[in-house]
């Protein structure tokens, strides 16, 4: 749908003050409501959006609706995006930079490991490699409903669906009816809609796949997750040793119980619905109409044309281990389950405290009546994940951990497998149609149940276990990195493509599983147990041979442009601190905001200079 009026939102609700949020969103559908659409999508979040929007890309002419149960996108956890979410974008939706006059920049991941006496950093980092974005929620999926309406797929929101499970023999796929409830909508009582296939991406909740089994959960430890969010103090600076803290990255500090998440965004939240809308409204046409993304007005300039407030807010928080034992009283940490917590581990570690203390501003109920948030025993995955007429992507398949951010990352995988399973499974004449669905329905359940999760569950436990001791951390991070990528220039291309979907963040490597597996082996089980003198040697061996196997493998590989402790040959170099010159892309900080901006950008995408 073509908006052209500048304020044509915000000019709706003056004229009709009785439109609520979902009416003034629904109201950017390009097309009638339908009763009978090819497919429905249950979920409008990222990966739900970018599984409708795949799927129209290859398929155009089919029908596809979208039913999301909140009145409108709100914020949620889970800001921090990858390569494989900024390829998606580029290739499906539109170029990076203009996302970036709506998000922050993001160049690599930092980690630090953090000891109980505040004494020892040590530091690993990659980046270089590409370019994406922090994500504020409510704009990231909002942005993605308005690209979804405007290529013609209906979005529709504060509407709930629910789904009728078949009856079939004993042995076979299991069938979800065709007939799709939506509660109260578009008339009180519930509407039926007869789509031909459907597509859970209800996230957590888990709207479908609960009908076929409650959640697996893994042997051994889970992890639990406290948050919440900060603004930057007023000339707050973090101390020296915990290089580049500036540097626009995901930063990670890590400790034998777990880590924590420091995520630096543009926060839209204050912005009325209408503004916003405008907002999204203007980047879209100006890019459907050819408009170079740096003709584009810089981030102020847009807040203040459309009277959308913004400012930068960082989010943080804890993974931990729900294995611990803390102590039996825990009121002295202040007030609920999540501000105790959050601040037990906070004063645990003495570097963190003082990073937190001297840095960071804490933002009471940002984001409405809470401050503090919990999630308990996040990792689980769906015994079952797609069956006759229907596919779960996302949270829906299910989760591990917040950890190199698979939730995104990995989820855009499942996305655009379904969405191309979908797509030749509608190719099909009729009488081939039932024989590749159950083709389709096997590999889906194969890739998603029984490659995807628990190779990011292994992976999970390999970081976990790095975060135990100093060397360990040293040596096991930067053979993550050479595993889960070969060819620097052929992995890291402009566009998705169907290797991506087996790449999952890295793991998808066999060479990663085995290798993982042999350390585990060595530094498992983990509970409460100090790392021996004789586990660190033969981990320590095992990483050296890795380095060098890898190093060797690929010798074009220059290591040292895209990891800042390490030279080309993957050699840990005492005193460096830089990435070597001619690293793919990095950032550049404005002279005059101070604010982020990659190399290739002629001015600030932010304040315009």
């Amino acid at each position: 749908m073509t908006i052209d009026n500048l304020h044509h939102f915000t000019r709706l609700r003056e004229a009709h003050p009785e439109l609520t949020d979902s009416m003034l969103l629904n109201s950017n559908n390009s097309s009638k409501f339908s009763t009978k659409p090819d497919v429905v999508v249950a979920g409008a979040g990222i990966i739900g959006l970018c599984y409708a929007i795949q799927l129209k890309n290859i398929s155009p002419h089919l029908n596809i609706a979208v039913y999301e149960k909140s009145r409108a996108p709100v914020q949620k956890i889970g800001e921090s995006t990858l390569s494989s979410f900024s390829r998606f974008t580029n290739g499906a939706v539109m170029p990076h930079d203009y996302f970036f006059r709506l998000f922050g920049l993001k160049d690599g991941l930092q980690f630090y490991c953090i000891d109980r006496e505040g004494v020892e950093v040590t530091s690993e980092d990659i980046g270089g490699l590409d370019l994406s974005f922090q994500l504020d929620r409510r704009m990231s999926e909002l942005f993605f409903t308005m690209w979804a309406q405007r290529i013609g797929i209906n979005v529709y929101h504060g509407v709930e669906v629910d789904f009728e499970v078949s009856d079939k023999d004993q042995g076979s796929s299991p069938e979800v009816s065709t007939f799709v409830k939506l509660k109260n909508f578009p008339k009180p009582g519930g509407t039926e809609v007869d789509a031909k296939l459907v597509c859970d991406a209800s996230g957590f909740s888990r709207k479908l796949t609960s009908k076929f089994g409650n959640k697996e959960t893994f042997e051994g430890w889970n992890c639990d997750a406290y948050w919440a969010y900060f603004k930057r103090k007023e000339g707050g600076k973090a101390e020296d040793r915990l290089d580049h803290w500036d540097y626009p990255a995901t930063k990670h500090m890590c400790f034998p119980e777990g880590w924590g998440w420091f995520i630096k965004l543009i926060s839209w939240h204050h912005a009325p619905l209408a503004n916003i809308m405008d907002l999204v409204a203007y980047i879209i046409n100006k890019a459907k109409n050819g408009v170079a993304a740096e003709a584009i007005p810089s981030t102020k300039a847009l807040s203040a044309m459309f009277d959308c407030p913004f400012e930068f807010i960082t989010s943080i928080g804890w993974a931990v281990r729900n294995d611990h034992k803390f102590p039996e009283n825990l009121d002295e940490y202040g007030d609920g389950e999540g501000e105790r917590k959050f601040n037990y581990f906070k004063r645990r570690y003495p570097t963190l405290n003082k990073l937190m203390n001297d840095v960071y501003e804490l933002l009471p109920r940002y984001y409405g009546k809470q401050t503090y948030f919990v999630r308990k025993s996040m990792a689980y995955r769906s015994p079952v994940v797609a069956g006759e007429g229907w596919f779960a992507i996302g949270n829906s398949a299910g989760f591990t951990n917040p950890l190199i951010s698979p939730g995104i990352n990995a989820g855009i995988g499942t996305a655009v497998l379904a969405a191309n399973l979908t797509k030749e499974i509608f190719d099909q004449p009729p009488e081939k149609a039932r024989a590749v669905m159950q083709k389709c329905i096997t590999t889906y359940q194969t890739y998603s149940h029984d490659f995807m999760i628990p190779r990011l569950h292994q992976m999970n436990h390999y970081w976990y276990n790095s975060f135990r001791d100093h060397r360990l951390f040293e040596v096991m991070v930067p053979c993550f990195w050479t595993l889960g990528i070969d060819d620097i220039d052929v992995q890291y291309v402009d566009e998705f493509t169907e290797e991506d979907v087996n790449w999952v963040i890295g793991v998808g490597h066999d060479k990663f599983v085995d290798f993982s597996g042999k350390v585990l082996e060595i530094l498992e089980p983990s509970d409460g147990l100090t790392v021996s003198k004789d586990e660190k040697e033969r981990v320590v061996a095992l990483t050296k041979q890795c380095m060098n196997d890898r190093s060797q493998l690929f010798p074009g590989n220059e290591w040292g442009k895209y990891l800042r402790k390490h030279d080309s040959k993957l050699q840990r170099i005492a005193g460096k601190h830089e990435r070597d010159a001619g690293g793919r892309c990095f950032g550049v900080q404005c002279t005059l905001c101070k604010c982020w901006m990659h190399n290739d950008m002629k001015a600030c995408p932010v304040c315009g200079a």
